[in-house]
């Protein structure tokens, strides 16, 4: 009997999971920073908590931090479906990087479609 009264009382909360949503609340994705934007860029809030992490790199001066931000943003840019970016301007035109760093002098970055990674070249 008292493993009976313990099962009704582990399935309400199931049941009550399962139910559909009332109106008036807003489902998961739906919240207007999760949307992308009609001009092509990134939901505001799903790219700042993807790219958040990388924030610091992109705002220090060292070339490995600039590497390892713009890598993160080409990640995240091709996980979300998009063809591979003809220049990183697209990348902060995209909102996925506030800027796009200066390399050091004599040296580029660039995008290397093969290896689908930004190097940084002589």
């Amino acid at each position: 009997m008292l493993s009976a009264s313990a099962c009704r009382k582990r399935s309400a909360p199931a049941a009550e999971a399962e139910a559909p949503a009332t109106a008036g609340t807003t489902p998961p994705g739906a919240h207007p920073d999760n949307r992308p934007a009609a001009d092509g860029t990134f939901a505001p809030k799903v790219a700042s908590d993807a790219m958040k992490p990388f924030q610091t790199d992109l705002d220090g001066n060292t070339v490995d931090g600039h590497l390892r931000a713009l890598n993160a943003a080409l990640t995240f840019w091709l996980a979300a479906g998009r063809p591979f970016p003809k220049d990183l301007n697209q990348l902060a035109a995209a909102k996925l990087i506030t800027r796009v760093p200066v390399p050091p002098p004599g040296k580029r970055f660039v995008l290397d479609a093969a290896n689908q990674q930004v190097l940084l070249v002589p």
